[in-house]
């Protein structure tokens, strides 16, 4: 069953018409239509509302049974396994993108997003575009991205990871007071000399890859 068709059902088991439901979506009823013949599907925006009108969750009224998301969640579970050493940086990144989507507040997935920015941003980088609009909202997005893990997250090795990532893309970004702050208050178990001085030896940012790995066995 699709999701217009699952919409078509559950409209008609609380007795609305097609111009009951789009008002209450402020949308045309043609767009109802649409959705319920499988010529378009509803915008993203709408879900919630959707859900709280019909009083089911997210997942019933797209479907998606335990089974799904187990099968979903093992087919991202692998991609993040392997995206440190994924050379594919750009196919790493929607991957993230599209692990976030799925699994909100899922702090695994959200520090692969952060990781998967910055390696884009330092590609981007490598080919002169650090004056694109991209690459700034590349740099910021991850940053942003791991500072909610920092302020969040509970667990000590994803926090750990985070806090190393936040000060390598601090580094990378030429904001070095900003990266020793956070390697001197934010950064668990870690002397501030030890962790700039570790920090300095990565001259572009790059080669701090391969510490992070280390630090995650």
């Amino acid at each position: 069953m699709t999701i217009g068709e699952r919409i078509k059902s559950l409209r008609k088991q609380t007795g609305m018409t097609q111009e009951n439901l789009a008002e209450y979506l402020c949308v045309s009823y043609q767009a109802v239509s649409k959705w319920e013949c499988g010529l378009t599907n509803p915008d993203l925006s709408l879900i919630a509302p959707l859900t709280k009108l019909f009083s089911i969750s997210a997942d019933e009224l797209l479907g998606i049974t335990d089974t799904d998301n187990d099968l979903t969640r093992k087919k991202y579970d692998s991609a993040l396994q392997k995206y440190r050493n994924n050379e594919d940086h750009n196919s790493s990144y929607w991957w993230a993108k599209e692990a976030n989507l799925l699994y909100p507040k899922d702090y695994h997935y959200l520090e692969w997003l952060a990781f998967a920015e910055y390696q884009l941003a330092f590609d981007e980088n490598k080919s002169g575009n650090t004056s694109s609009e991209f690459f700034n909202e590349l740099i910021e997005n991850s940053l942003r991205h791991y500072e909610i893990i920092i302020e969040e997250c509970t667990d000590t090795d994803i926090y750990s990871k985070a806090v190393l990532g936040k000060i390598m893309v601090l580094r990378f970004s030429e904001r070095i007071e900003e990266a020793d702050w956070s390697a001197e208050f934010e950064y668990p178990g870690m002397n501030i000399k030890t962790a700039t001085q570790t920090l300095s030896l990565f001259e572009d940012g790059q080669d701090l890859l391969n510490y992070l790995e280390s630090e995650s066995k």
